[in-house]
């Protein structure tokens, strides 16, 4: 099986021109003279670097620079089509989650999380999928659509199958591979977003993606977790927004094997719009189940470093540290 670099796989990151942003694996070392490659050999957990600027936070890729994960600013809502065609394609893919750490994951189009989607609602969203492993998997969407394109159902190796959906209720809708056993499905990376904006805009923001995920390394499930992807990317190369210029955060929690996750913004508060919907309470932590979401709108009025993280901080420490660099 090939092995990827994670700058091959954001070449390949997006759907119609939009883009994910990436986030991290960590890299811990007991001992800094060792590799990681060493230190998964001997059965070393790589979870904590000493001398972290908070923490011990993990590492990102050592390749991967301030500009490596451009899509942090999600491009505008598509034009509005009747009918947008979508192509979804399974593969098998060893990818770079943190420093010298590697995952064999199932991918959605070769990036884990997968594609991020947009739509407006009300447009007809045709999505051809292929499974090209060698076991069977689907493509299920939350949000609202006909309950025969539900995407339950095992799609064989080899086969492929076309599904469509009317893009709705506004908001945000993750999707995932619901062939049993599903949390395994998941956690090996086979899971995503849609959103869909509503008829009428939103008022203008700065847009950020922000997906909790986690991989195991050995015997040890989420021995890494990661905000897009990629371990303490967004601790050593903070989320840049412009201070006084409100900022709109399309949150989910995709971790399997932990009950809960969380998003807590030090320093300001936000408004809290449950899967999208109305808007609700005004909070600085805001608590999800798995596959559950939200949108998160705020301002940062003071240029400034404000960090952001699960406050469960086991899971930070994993790596899904990060800071919004307000300037």
């Amino acid at each position: 099986m090939g092995r990827w670099s994670r700058r091959d796989l954001l070449r390949r990151f997006g759907v119609g021109g939009a883009a994910l942003l990436g986030a991290g694996l960590v890299g811990a070392a007991a001992d800094g003279e060792q590799s990681g490659r060493y230190r998964r050999a001997v059965g070393i957990s790589p979870l904590h670097r000493a001398g972290g600027v908070y923490g011990g936070a993990a590492d990102p890729p050592s390749w991967m620079g301030p500009n490596d994960l451009d899509g942090i600013t999600i491009p505008p809502p598509p034009s509005r089509r009747d009918r947008r065609v979508i192509e979804m394609t399974v593969t098998e893919r060893s990818i770079e989650v943190g420093e010298d750490v590697f995952f064999d994951a199932w991918t959605y189009g070769g990036t884990v999380p997968g594609p991020l989607l947009r739509a407006t609602e009300g447009e007809v969203l045709e999505i051809r999928f292929r499974n090209q492993t060698d076991r069977p998997h689907n493509l299920h969407f939350h949000g609202r659509h006909h309950p025969a394109q539900d995407g339950w159902e095992p799609i064989p190796p080899g086969g492929e199958t076309t599904y469509e959906i009317v893009a709705g209720p506004a908001g945000l809708h993750p999707y995932h591979c619901h062939v049993t056993p599903l949390h395994l499905h998941v956690a090996k990376g086979l899971y995503g977003l849609l959103i869909v904006d509503p008829a009428i805009p939103r008022p203008y923001a700065q847009e950020v993606v922000l997906i909790l995920g986690g991989f195991q390394v050995g015997d040890e499930p989420n021995a890494v977790v990661t905000w897009n992807g990629v371990a303490g990317y967004y601790h050593r190369f903070p989320v840049k927004v412009e201070a006084g210029v409100p900022v709109r955060v399309y949150l989910a929690n995709m971790l399997e094997y932990e009950p809960v996750g969380s998003f807590h913004l030090h320093a300001e508060v936000f408004r809290v719009l449950p899967a999208g919907g109305e808007p609700g309470p005004v909070t600085d932590v805001v608590t999800l189940g798995q596959m559950e979401r939200a949108i998160l709108e705020f301002t940062l009025p003071e240029p400034g470093r404000y960090m952001f993280h699960p406050h469960q901080h086991w899971l930070a420490e994993r790596g899904a540290m990060g800071w919004f660099a307000a300037v």
